[in-house]
């Protein structure tokens, strides 16, 4: 979605911007409406009974399925006002939708309302399924908030490129590899470790990693930011055929990104035992030479600069899911290797 607007916007053709918009969100009702009655009647009860063992979720599965229809309506909406370089709604209504963060301000904001009436009401005496029920009607309320001020938007719109739409199978043949990647990286880069960890070492020392590894998001935050700003960038430069501007561009950024990343490394490097101990508590300071490795790892990712987004806003997705298909098995890998030499 991001993508197909912003190359229609700078090309002069908001009509066929339009015509995608239509068609994504077409498609992502469709998507939302199977995959929240699939975790309804299939998935959702072998996911919390066989995954979980949780009693409690198997008794919330339908909040569920409408939790996750409204979080993923809301996420296409709001990274169509991206596309639009509208950062301001952007954030109000979603999050980066790389870093699969569906809740915008205004949801954050309504919901720690209504928890904060729930707490003076009736104290802190709740239970799931009213949390989660406050929680999806603010999703809800931010939703169709959402919908509104994009109708408005999207009726503004000219005429200009709707004779040459984005056709459905485009934007399928487009969407299906972003699907694959994000699956890898939430199935195998965003919590491998925690699993090898969990299966081969102690719950104290899943702890202390846990704690490090959460810390070491401050060193990825200069390019979060930057991610916020510039796929809509890199769509229209490269959609214009100013790859050179481009390329200048990512560098600078890259630069932008790493200077503060190295400063937070130094930082760790110096004090991080301390800073370990007054967050978590001094249990957790023996991770302080964890926590060096672990951020001098994610600073080079920093350094690198933002190569996968790059990738999938230019047209490139499918080596993107390449890439990701190629390097992930390392991660599984390379710890499990070495969990069971260091056993021996």
């Amino acid at each position: 979605m991001l993508r197909f607007v912003a190359e229609s916007m700078t090309l002069g053709q908001p009509g066929r911007a339009r015509r995608a918009i239509y068609t994504a969100l077409g498609l992502g009702v469709l998507g939302t409406l199977g995959i929240s009655l699939a975790h309804l009647f299939i998935v959702g009860d072998l996911v919390s009974r066989c995954l979980f063992g949780s009693s409690a979720l198997v008794a919330v599965i339908g909040l569920t399925a409408g939790w996750m229809a409204i979080s993923t309506m809301q996420e296409i909406m709001a990274e169509t006002f991206r596309g639009f370089h509208d950062i301001r709604m952007a954030t109000l209504f979603g999050g980066l939708a790389t870093a699969g963060k569906s809740a915008g301000l205004i949801m954050r904001v309504m919901l720690l309302a209504c928890l904060a009436l729930l707490a003076l009401t009736s104290g802190w005496d709740t239970d799931l399924r009213t949390v989660m029920l406050l929680s999806i009607g603010s999703g809800a309320a931010s939703a169709l908030l959402a919908a509104v001020f994009l109708h408005k938007r999207v009726t503004s719109l000219g005429t200009q490129g709707a004779d040459d739409p984005i056709s459905t199978k485009a934007t399928l043949r487009d969407a299906f590899p972003i699907l694959d990647i994000s699956l890898t990286s939430f199935g195998l880069l965003s919590a491998a470790d925690l699993w090898i960890l969990g299966i081969f070492r102690s719950q104290e020392e899943v702890g202390v990693y846990g704690a490090a590894s959460r810390l070491v998001t401050l060193i990825a935050m200069p390019l979060l930011i930057t991610n916020l700003v510039l796929p809509p960038t890199v769509a229209e430069m490269y959609a214009q055929g100013r790859t050179a501007e481009l390329e200048r561009t990512l560098r600078a950024l890259s630069t932008l990104s790493g200077v503060p990343s190295l400063l937070v490394l130094i930082v760790f490097t110096l004090l991080g035992g301390p800073i370990l101990g007054v967050v978590y508590g001094p249990g957790y300071q023996s991770a302080a030479m964890l926590l060096v490795l672990l951020s001098a790892g994610k600073l080079a990712a920093v350094w690198a600069g933002s190569c996968g987004a790059v990738l999938q806003f230019t047209g490139h997705q499918g080596s993107m899911l390449r890439v990701n298909l190629l390097t992930s098995p390392l991660f599984i890998v390379g710890p499990c290797l070495w969990c069971e030499t260091t056993d021996r």
